[in-house]
């Protein structure tokens, strides 16, 4: 079996951009997998559009050795971009190997560790009202941990944290007060706080559950 082409969708799924990208292979087997880097899919597709000219021809069952080469034969290693790329192809080489062997992805990764996955789910609202009705809908459900929205995050290309910080904190304040202390409640800035910055969302007597299962 040999890689013959490294396809990329770049697509959007509600309100994030997302890259999927299909390799195929002669046999028509075929595998996706999919880039982290929203918002940035454009500069990933032309790292894609690098690894498939050395990519086609190999064989797609060497996931190890090919993702050394992706990551090391060039100038530069990783960074960003790079490595969404990598990751991107990495899925997708798991995705052919299990479905040419018959068997699940996880059997390739050493095998099956739990019967059960913890997850959480996540309110869309903005920090107010409708957040912690829409939270109490989730504990109702039967959620038991669940992920918070900052306050502004949608309100254009460029987003400053630390004017929304007072505000997101209030609210992350009242979600514990009205969900009680058993509920996992955490919050996404997706990277956008420094340690202080995020020191600064909590008063200082305030408990706060921030590991997610």
């Amino acid at each position: 079996m040999k890689i013959t082409a490294i396809k990329s969708y770049a697509v959007k799924v509600g309100i994030r951009n997302q890259l999927l990208v299909k390799v195929e292979t002669d046999d028509g087997i075929f595998g996706w997998g999919e880039s982290g880097l929203s918002g940035r899919e454009k500069a990933v597709v032309g790292a894609l559009e690098h690894y498939a000219e050395f990519l086609r021809g190999r064989d797609p069952f060497k996931i190890g050795a090919l993702w050394q080469e992706m990551y090391r034969s060039q100038y530069f290693e990783g960074g960003r971009v790079l490595q969404a790329a990598i990751s991107a192809i990495d899925i997708a080489l798991h995705d052919i190997k299990g479905k040419a062997l018959g068997v699940p992805v996880y059997d390739l990764l050493g095998g099956k560790q739990r019967d059960r996955i913890p997850t959480f789910a996540t309110t869309f609202a903005a920090p107010g009202p409708e957040m912690i009705e829409q939270a109490k809908m989730l504990v109702e459900h039967g959620w038991t941990a669940m992920r918070l929205s900052p306050s502004g995050h949608e309100d254009g290309p460029i987003y400053e944290p630390r004017e929304h910080i007072g505000t997101t904190a209030k609210w992350c304040v009242k979600a514990r007060e009205e969900l009680g202390d058993d509920i996992v409640l955490g919050i996404d800035y997706h990277h956008r706080l420094s340690v202080a910055g995020s020191r600064k969302l909590l008063p200082e007597d305030a408990v706060w559950n921030t590991g997610f299962p």
